[in-house]
Order: structure tokens, then C-alpha cells, then sequence
């Protein structure tokens, strides 16, 4: 099987590698979720606007996307993509208790980058070593079962916040998180091995011999739309917040994220599905990231119902299974073997710069003007993202036709 970058890849799933990395993440989202399910709430229990709420959201994102970046690349150098993600997965797992030792949104701000941090570290190697685990034509399928196994984990941790937050407050929410975040790094240190992957890892001293392949074209163009969706600002913290402005108690609110997670969750894998049947056509899905976006933005604009609350958590969930599953397809797709992992790590670096920016003016722009002015940003840079992403599909379009 040969992929858009050239990959001679032979048909395989390794189930072992798939189905432990989705497990390692199930249990991590089980640990994150819960936590960041509350943070928001949190925060402004402390007496800090929405703007901190933002701030602290987009920062976070961003310095995870530049380890992801750091990671990938070192992970292309030394060839040790297990080792990086399970370091990650341990600086993530011991960060969050000390959550409920914070009273300031600086160290709240500090133990969300060291979180992060630890993300960054582990999720561009762990991609490429998912994608390294499936030829092109099951790759689909693979980040599809990741994705919807990881979302469950989001929908578990909320629940498991929203039955904690009554009886121990946020602190037995924080404390609780590093129960799930160590299962999960000894899932992947114990079960996940780079044996018998689907592809050939050359070693560190074979690769010193080898020229670095460069990045197509095409694929900086699909950074293009990947930073768009990123400046978009859409994520779960403004719409928690804007729940409670809408009459919804911070209860009611969680259980809003777990029905967002129950719609990602179940679409994730189907969208990978798919994908992969889509075959050289798949590129047309990416589109709909930015149309959801669109309308979400309009809906919280336009509207003062407590509905509109419910129906933008359910859109997403949906963009959330396109966006999150098809960025990590396509990007594989687009990369060669030798340079996977500083792929994925450009990929994540250019989507969390532009989610910090984004985040930070929506932010600003809510606190100052109120939500109208806040998600008709979000739905403007939705068009934007849309123009960026058909200009995409109709180069990957013509790229694939001069090959007939």
C-alpha cells in the first residue's frame, strides 16, 4: 500500500500497539477531563474574569504544541518514540494534584503548562508510533478507535467531577486525577512495544547516515487550515462559561461536556471509518470542521436560550471528532516514514499557536463586549478557515489527478 507521501507500507494492524495506546488514553482523559471539567469554574471562584479563563486555556495549548514540536523532532533523532511518550504521560499524571494547592492564576497557570508540557512530550511520538502500527489503509481505523476510546475517558472524568466537586470540593477533584494518570503510564510502559510495527524504524546510527526528507508543499498548505481552526477559539472552556450565563447550573454544565464527549466518541470512529473507505477522496471531509464551527458561533450569537447552551455542546462533540481524528489521518498520510514525528509535531505546534491566540482574543473580546461580539470572532475566522480548507482539497484534488 502506497500513501500520498510514498510510503511503501505493507497491510497490517498491529492490535497489541492500537488497542494500548487507545487504553493509555482513555485512562489519561480520564484524568485530565475531570479536572479540566472544573478549572474554569475554578478559576473565576477566585475572583479572576474570563479573560484569565482564556489566557490560561491558550497558554496551556500553545507550550504543549511547542513540546509537541521539540518532540517530534527528537523523537525522529534518537528513534525512541516510546520512551518520550511514556515520560510524558508521568509528568502529566503527578502535575495536576497540585492544582488544589493553587490560589493564584499564575500557579494555576504554571501547573497548566507543566501538564502540558507533558502532553506535548508524549503525543507526537505516540502518533507516529500509532501510525507506524497501521498501514494507510487501516490508519483510519486506528486513529478513529483512539480518538473514541480517549473520548471516553472525557466523559467519564467529567462524570467522576461532577460526582466528587459536591462532596470534596475542587480539591478532591485535583487530588483524585493522579489515580487514572498512573494506570495509564503503565499501560503504555508495560504493553505498548516497537516490535513488529508495519513499517521498518531505521536506527538512530542507520538514520545519522540518511539525508532528513523534506515536507511537501501540500503539506504546509494543510498547516494552513489546521492554524485556522486553531485561531477559531473553539473549545469547551467559553461555552462552560457561557452555560452558567445562560441560566445552567456548573453541574448541569458538566454533564453538557459529558453529552459533547458521548457525541465525539461516537462519531470519532465512524469518521475514521470513513476515511479510510474515501480512500484518495478522504480530504473532502475537512472541510465540515469549519462549517460546525460556523454555526456554533452563530447559534451562541445569536441566541439568549438556555437551548442554545445544549446544542453547542453537542456541535462539539462533532467537530471535535472531525477535527482531532482527521488532522492526525491526514497528516500521516501526507508525511514520509523518516520524518513522521516532526510532522505531527509541526502539525500540533502550528494548531496550538493559533489556539492560543485564538483563545486570548475571544477571551479579551468576551470580557469586554460580551459573548455576541466574542463567537461572532469565532464564527468569522470559521469562514476564513473554510476558504483555507477547500484551497487545500482542491490542491490535494490536483495533485492526486497528475498522478493518474
Amino acid at each position: 500500500m502506497e500513501d500520498k507521501a510514498g510510503n511503501n507500507e505493507k497491510t497490517c494492524f498491529n492490535r497489541r500497539n492500537v488497542y494500548a495506546l487507545s487504553l493509555t488514553s482513555l485512562l489519561t482523559d480520564i484524568s485530565s477531563e475531570s479536572v479540566y471539567a472544573v478549572l474554569p469554574f475554578y478559576i473565576l471562584s477566585l475572583g479572576y474574569g474570563r479573560d484569565i479563563v482564556g489566557f490560561v486555556e491558550g497558554l496551556g495549548g500553545f507550550l504543549d504544541s511547542l513540546m509537541r514540536l521539540a518532540s517530534g523532532h527528537l523523537s525522529d533523532r534518537i528513534r525512541r518514540y516510546k520512551l518520550l511518550a511514556s515520560i510524558g504521560y508521568f509528568i502529566s499524571s503527578i502535575s495536576k494534584p497540585f492544582f488544589a494547592l493553587a490560589r493564584s492564576w499564575p500557579l494555576i497557570a504554571l501547573i497548566r503548562v507543566l501538564d502540558r508540557v507533558g502532553k506535548g512530550i508524549r503525543t507526537s511520538p505516540r502518533d507516529a508510533l500509532l501510525s507506524f502500527s497501521t498501514s494507510p489503509d487501516y490508519r483510519g481505523k486506528a486513529f478513529g478507535l483512539h480518538r473514541s476510546l480517549d473520548t471516553m475517558g472525557a466523559i467519564i472524568g467529567p462524570l467522576l467531577a461532577f460526582l466528587i466537586l459536591p462532596v470534596l470540593g475542587y480539591s478532591g477533584v485535583f487530588i483524585f486525577s493522579i489515580v487514572p494518570g498512573l494506570l495509564a503510564v503503565l499501560t503504555i510502559a508495560v504493553v505498548v512495544s516497537e516490535k513488529k510495527l508495519c513499517v521498518k524504524i531505521t536506527s538512530y546510527k542507520e538514520k545519522k547516515m540518511t539525508r532528513s526528507i523534506p515536507l511537501s508543499k501540500m503539506y504546509w498548505l494543510f498547516l494552513l487550515s489546521v492554524g485556522m481552526s486553531g485561531l477559531t477559539g473553539f473549545g469547551q472552556a467559553f461555552l462552560l462559561v457561557r452555560s452558567v450565563e445562560l441560566g445552567w447550573s456548573k453541574e448541569y454544565s458538566l454533564v453538557f461536556l459529558m453529552i459533547s464527549n458521548i457525541v465525539y466518541a461516537s462519531i470519532a470512529y465512524p469518521v475514521g471509518i470513513i476515511s479510510d473507505r474515501m480512500g484518495d477522496k478522504r480530504h473532502y471531509l475537512y472541510p465540515v470542521v469549519f462549517i460546525i464551527t460556523f454555526i456554533t458561533g452563530v447559534v451562541l450569537t445569536v441566541s439568549s436560550s438556555p437551548v442554545a447552551a445544549i446544542v453547542s455542546f453537542v456541535l462539539l462533540g462533532v467537530y471535535m471528532a472531525f477535527n482531532d481524528t482527521l488532522r492526525r489521518i491526514i497528516t500521516g498520510l501526507l508525511l514520509p516514514v523518516e520524518s513522521r514525528g516532526a510532522g505531527y509535531g509541526y502539525m500540533h505546534g502550528v494548531y496550538g499557536f493559533a489556539y492560543l491566540t485564538g483563545n486570548i482574543v475571544l477571551g479579551r473580546l468576551y470580557q469586554l463586549y460580551g459573548a455576541g461580539i466574542g463567537f461572532t470572532y469565532m464564527s468569522f475566522m470559521a469562514l476564513i478557515g473554510f476558504m483555507a480548507a477547500l484551497l487545500f482539497t482542491a490542491s490535494y484534488k490536483r495533485s492526486i489527478l497528475n498522478r493518474i
